[in-house]
């Protein structure tokens, strides 16, 4: 019997590291490439995206799946804290409270595996070791010009973090576990509505968003993204209304950002609180509204606020619906002159959201899973590691924090992608990942704001009203590779067998015509002969 395996299982067992496929390993003499790419070539990785994080490497021999136990940290903490509020995970994942902090907002995770924080007290290093005990210290108290804000980046050696109304920048050693000194003003005069963040990518370029009020007579102007260039810092600072080029217009950023493998930005744009347009149904917000998860992949392009406005589903509403993601003008800036439906419509004049999400779920953080630790597996195997799935790797994880007082949000989702085109795939469900586990509308509810991956793959999540940050890792088997293989070779020779009966019976088939044609058929042997071969086809099969 000939024996074959298909793309898919070579793939897979390539992924596995038990199989070595030809054609999927990376000449290294096509690209000149350095001492610390080759070696992680030879171990099946690679580096990707802003924090140059180890992955998995798909085109080599042997891609980097870390599956051993000794390599997982499956041991649990000492004292286990206990969750404000019940929590629900995606079946094959385990939850925990890491971490107890006064309202903990933006988190990054530093190349030593400490969580970095931003919070009610200032800035927080969080040391944790592989079974989860966590020893916090006070990195920051305050910036000189107020309180700590939302924003926070590490780029070359500086930590970067916002204010109210600036940016302060100060040195910072991989693992430091003790106060930052003294800081330099990077950035002041911001002026925004309210938190913003801070992104650095691969060149050192830092991005600052500023949103506005749509009641702002200067709302297109005021709500923007900024990019400068760090390397150099005038002595007295950059003035963000003066300096730096301006990368993105009509934006209205709200809560984290984060960039790709690609390197390009993401960011949530908030919704518009209210208005009417008669013509369409009257009050069609919020609910009709969608929350814009936008990719400012191209610098100097206009996203549309505040004269245009994104559609969830206006079809409870009105007839001229156009369905997810149809854009329509603002009613405040409708008049005779500018058919402004049409004018938002262009892509030209507003760029339309890559993902608009369900209104009243308060989007609140975008972050993209690099492939750290990443596993393979499914809800029979379990994972063969405590990170998250591999075929996750450059897909975003949104928080969304709810509104007080609505059911709606209190979780953490991963947003599908097509794997070809890296697109964002609307017909397909949100992944639930994290939860509250009863539906909450009172004070105290659990309100994911912050997300970060630590370097086990680990999920980290921050609730800002309930002080906490939670953990969420996928539940490690040490024989799903082995289960995983087994069903794939399962699958091939169940696939193979059916092949060959298809063969047989075509082969049958065209010997019967013939013989009809030729006058020579024998019916009774050839029936018995069929019988034989359905005792055959009927035989069990069983793969251990």
């Amino acid at each position: 019997m000939k024996k074959f395996r298909s793309k898919r299982t070579l793939q897979l067992l390539a992924l596995l590291g038990i199989l070595a496929v030809p054609g999927y390993a990376l000449d290294e003499t096509d690209i000149p490439l350095t001492a610390d790419e080759i070696e992680l070539r030879a171990q099946g990785a690679m580096r990707v995206g802003i924090d140059n994080a180890i992955v998995p490497d798909a085109s080599a021999e042997h891609p980097l799946v870390i599956s051993r136990p000794e390599d997982q940290p499956l041991c649990k903490p000492t004292l286990p804290l206990l969750p404000s509020n019940e929590i629900d995970v995606m079946n094959g994942y385990e939850g925990m409270v890491l971490a107890n902090l006064q309202g903990p907002r933006k988190m990054i995770v530093d190349p030593a595996n400490h969580i970095i924080v931003t919070g009610a007290e200032g800035v927080s290093s969080i040391r944790l070791d592989e079974c989860g005990n966590t020893d916090i210290t006070l990195l920051l108290d305050r910036c000189e010009d107020g309180q700590v804000g939302y924003g926070l980046a590490l780029y070359d050696g500086q930590l970067y973090v916002a204010s109210s109304q600036s940016i302060w920048r100060f040195p910072y050693v991989d693992g430091q576990h003790t106060p930052l000194g003294k800081g330099e003003k990077v950035l002041v005069n911001i002026n925004p509505e309210s938190d913003f963040d801070v992104s650095i990518d691969p060149f050192g370029r830092v991005y600052i968003p500023r949103s506005a009020n749509e009641n702002d007579v200067l709302a297109e102007r005021h709500a923007i993204i900024k990019r400068f260039n760090v390397q150099t810092v005038p002595q007295d600072a950059y003035d963000y209304e003066t300096d730096g080029e301006i990368f993105a217009y009509g934006t209205n950023v709200h809560g984290g950002m984060g960039f790709d493998a690609q390197g390009r930005l993401w960011g949530i744009d908030a919704p518009y609180q209210s208005f009417q347009r008669n013509d369409l149904g009257g009050d069609i917000s919020p609910a009709g509204l969608a929350e814009e998860i936008n990719v400012y992949e191209f610098p100097y392009m206009n996203y549309g606020f505040p004269y245009c406005f994104t559609e969830y589903d206006l079809n409870p509403y009105t007839e001229q619906a156009k369905g997810r993601g149809g854009q329509w003008g603002h009613p405040s800036f409708m008049n005779a002159t500018v058919n402004l439906d049409q004018f938002c419509d262009q892509n030209d004049n507003n760029r339309k959201p890559a993902i608009p999400v369900a209104p009243m779920n308060k989007a609140s953080a975008v972050h993209f899973y690099m492939g750290q630790f990443c596993s393979v597996g499914n809800e029979n195997t379990m994972g063969t590691s405590v990170g998250m799935p591999c075929n996750w790797t450059d897909t975003p994880f949104v928080a969304y924090r709810g509104n007080p007082g609505q059911p709606d949000g209190h979780r953490v989702v991963r947003l599908p992608f097509d794997d070809l085109g890296h697109k964002p795939r609307l017909d397909k469900s949100e992944d639930v990942i994290f939860q509250s586990k009863q539906s909450c509308q009172g004070e105290g509810c659990i309100d994911p704001v912050g997300l970060a991956i630590d370097d086990y793959g680990r999920l980290l999540v921050s609730s800002q009203n309930t002080n906490e940050i939670f953990m969420v890792q996928r539940v490690y088997n040490a024989n799903a590779a082995r289960l995983m293989t087994d069903a794939a070779l399962a699958a091939e020779e169940a696939a193979e067998k059916a092949e060959e009966k298809a063969e047989q019976l075509d082969k049958k088939g065209s010997e019967k015509v013939y013989k009809n044609n030729s006058g020579g058929d024998d019916d009774e042997e050839e029936l018995e002969e069929e019988d034989e071969e359905q005792e055959d086809d009927d035989t069990e099969y069983v793969i251990s």
